[in-house]
């Protein structure tokens, strides 16, 4: 078995994942709270860069997945999320209380409850899902995993992106891992080549703030997350004010391959005039440079459609 400090192939990892050890369920069919915990964790750490998770984060949407993707419940509610949280191999996860020690083996929800249990995928686990191939592979074989235990994968083929998208709505909100690097490294021979091309103003809204000359408000985002990748060329560029490079970078907005707006069907709002003026945004064209040759280029926008926007 692998310990805390020892490396993981990736081939052992998915050979652990296609070995979890997952109880019987009255009337048949094998139990998914594993793979569920498991993605959720994933997704959490796709979106973050960090699996730590305290159970009381856990235990409501997780608990509340497991409900939806299992034919026959038989484990009461408030107890759906602690089996897997506390019994998750220990070749992928540790679980303490607050104070880093071991959690008790017939632990209950209460129980973990009171004793602050926390958790967090083994380093070399994060380690391997740092690579984004790797991370899709784990996913796929966790949804099928999870398909598979209770209502079988060839039964209903929507099963697996119905399934996506519940284990997204489950997370809590995360500022996403290139957003976080993007800021923090910008490159200011990016902005100076790319502000001018959309006349300093937003391609969205067309908001042009200034301060005598200098354009405010107004930022060169990144198409293709810097990050993950993305270059610093004027076709994965886009001038945007503060609050769309906002919207964007965390997947409310997004771009059709033929640069019309998308707003997330999971967007919601309360308040004054701006929430309404966002959804009002879909279907709309963005303002795009003079010259063909400065575009955005499709690949770019193909990534953030797969990989950003909230669909």
């Amino acid at each position: 078995m692998t310990t805390l400090h020892q490396p993981l192939t990736e081939p052992e990892l998915l050979a652990a994942l296609r070995t979890l050890n997952r109880s019987g369920l009255r009337g048949g069919g094998r139990a998914p709270h594993k793979p569920l915990l498991l993605l959720w964790l994933v997704d959490r750490f796709a979106a973050s860069g960090n699996s730590e998770t305290r159970y009381e984060e856990v235990a409501e949407p997780v608990g509340r997945l497991i409900a939806q993707y299992t034919a026959a419940v038989s484990t009461p509610d408030d107890e759906r999320a602690a089996l897997p949280f506390r019994l998750l191999e220990a070749e992928l996860w540790a679980a303490t209380d607050a104070f880093s020690q071991p959690l008790p083996e017939q632990a209950s929800h209460r129980r973990l409850l009171d004793l602050g249990a926390r958790g967090r995928l083994r380093p070399a686990v994060e380690e391997l899902l740092g690579d984004r191939r790797v991370l899709d592979r784990v996913r796929t074989l966790l949804l099928a995993e999870a398909i598979g235990s209770d209502t079988g994968s060839d039964s209903d083929p929507g099963t697996g992106s119905t399934l996506e998208q519940s284990v997204r709505d489950a997370l809590p909100p995360a500022e996403p891992r290139y957003r976080q690097e993007t800021r923090r490294v910008r490159d200011s021979r990016f902005a100076r080549a790319v502000l001018p091309l959309y006349g300093n103003a937003c391609a969205v809204c067309g908001f042009s703030g200034r301060i005598g000359p200098a354009p405010v408000g107004v930022e060169a985002a990144h198409v293709h997350a810097h990050a993950d990748g993305g270059p610093d060329v004027v076709q994965n560029g886009i001038a945007l004010c503060a609050l769309h490079h906002a919207l964007f970078d965390q997947g409310v907005l997004g771009l059709t391959e033929h640069l019309t707006i998308m707003v997330s069907p999971h967007f919601t709002h309360t308040g004054d005039h701006r929430g309404p003026a966002v959804t009002a945004l879909a279907g709309l064209p963005v303002r795009l440079p003079a010259d063909p040759g400065h575009r955005l280029a499709p690949q770019y926008v193909a990534w953030h459609t797969e990989h950003v926007f909230r669909h």
